[in-house]
């Protein structure tokens, strides 16, 4: 479970492919909203995933698959594609997450406070240049 996250999620095991770890929460929360069909998501993983690895001092990471169609839904696919990673992988197939956080398109990132408030969220491939301040001025809070 993740504190940082609101209330209206619904955390239960059965919305988590990989559940987080028991450490993490106290500390903001970046999360990487993609889906097993976007094309963009896969080509920016990598370098997300750098990011993460990078950063877990700082942050604790959150990807939230979100179906674009009925074929998406295919857990045994999601699974068999993220197992490679080693991060909390939230299955949000109702949409629960992607309209709390208005994401519009895929790939997206939130960062959210260690309270739980949004404090950015964009959509698109280029993340690493626009997200340095965002993501400072949040590690040093």
């Amino acid at each position: 479970m993740l504190a940082q996250l609101p209330p209206v999620i619904n955390q239960q095991p059965e919305n988590w492919l990989i559940q987080p770890d028991q450490q993490t929460g106290g500390r903001p929360l970046v999360v990487f909203f993609w889906s097993i069909s976007c094309t963009m998501c896969k080509e920016r993983m990598p370098s997300f995933l750098h990011f993460a690895n990078e950063e877990s001092l700082y942050f604790d990471m959150l990807f939230v698959h979100v179906p674009r169609s009925a074929a998406d839904l295919a857990v045994h696919e999601i699974k068999k594609y993220i197992q490679q990673f080693d991060v909390p992988v939230y299955l949000d197939h109702t949409h629960q997450m992607k309209n709390t956080f208005r994401v519009q398109k895929l790939p997206s990132i939130a960062l959210i406070d260690k309270n739980g408030r949004l404090r950015h969220i964009q959509s698109g491939g280029n993340f690493t240049t626009i997200l340095t301040k965002q993501l400072d001025s949040l590690k040093y809070s």
